[in-house]
């Protein structure tokens, strides 16, 4: 297992840097967004093409599959705490032990949080936004300049300390070691306002740049992304058919690289009003575990 956080030294693959924007389009690949089923160019359900992509997935001479923990393995409870459904996991063991089959699961959470989660080895984990990586086979990526993140970060974790509006009930400054965000979902309205206002002037001044989560606004460094350590690992399994499953901004960005690389990339939920990078759409998690089983018997079959 290469833990990358940790490990600077071999050969980099020196791609196009990019930064956050809060409420910018996709990452590298721009271009219009898809959004309403049914019209001509928009993203399709996925299960009125399963016969084509079956094909496509089962002659493929290897798979790798990246499904995101946040919002395409995870359900919300009524406490507001992510919860992971033990079929997730079944799931996943099922798709990993298929033949040249690998799977990834990606956050904005720490790996360690997500490997007590999940409990799989076999996993590739990405977390905090791509700074944070475990996996075999990781190959020739270029990463941010995580010393100076994790300082910058807790630079910004000290001035946040001394801000009041930070210091609100219902307000949470969660510390990612390269990231980190600022929770305001409990907190009333008027106190999200300010507490985020002073978020923004802080992160600005620490040469970071803001990500907009569903729960959260996060700071990262620039440089940082899920989709630059997504090509890493496709970078140690040569000719992989990547199958990306998410929703969100960061998934986004994921969705506009990987089509370029003829992927299978599929939004999970209704697009958002600003449409969606993703050529294919489920409904809802449910419908993820059953995409990942349909995944590991196109693979047994192969």
């Amino acid at each position: 297992m290469l833990r990358r956080a940790k490990a600077r030294e071999g050969s980099h693959l020196h791609l196009p840097m990019h930064s956050f924007r809060a409420g910018a389009d996709s990452g590298e690949g721009g271009g219009v967004r898809n959004s309403e089923l049914g019209r001509t160019g928009a993203v399709r359900l996925l299960w009125s093409e399963a016969d084509n992509l079956r094909e496509r997935v089962a002659e493929a001479d290897a798979l790798y599959g990246f499904f995101s923990f946040d919002t395409a393995l995870s359900q919300r409870a009524s406490h507001g705490h992510l919860r992971t459904s033990p079929a997730a996991r079944a799931a996943l063991i099922r798709l990993c032990a298929a033949t040249n089959t690998r799977g990834a699961v990606l956050s904005a959470r720490k790996v360690e949080t997500l490997q007590r989660r999940l409990r799989l080895h076999r996993l590739a984990y990405v977390g905090v936004h791509g700074t944070d990586v475990q996996a075999c086979g990781l190959r020739m990526v270029t990463e941010p300049d995580l010393e100076r993140a994790e300082t910058a970060v807790q630079k910004l974790r000290r001035a946040c300390s001394r801000v009041p509006a930070l210091q609100t009930a219902g307000v949470v400054v969660e510390d990612r070691i390269w990231c980190l965000a600022l929770h305001v979902r409990h907190a009333e309205p008027q106190v999200r306002v300010a507490a985020t206002e002073e978020f923004g002037k802080l992160v600005s001044a620490e040469g970071l740049f803001l990500h907009h989560a569903d729960d959260s606004i996060e700071a990262v460094p620039e440089g940082a992304s899920m989709w630059r350590a997504v090509l890493g690992l496709l970078a140690g399994m040569r000719g992989a058919l990547p199958v990306y499953v998410g929703a969100g901004e960061a998934d986004e960005e994921a969705f506009a690289v990987l089509n370029r690389r003829s992927s299978i990339t599929v939004h999970v939920g209704p697009p958002p009003r600003t449409g969606t990078n993703a050529r294919w759409q489920v409904a809802d998690t449910g419908e993820v575990i059953r995409l990942i089983h349909w995944l590991a018997d196109a693979r047994r079959r192969a």
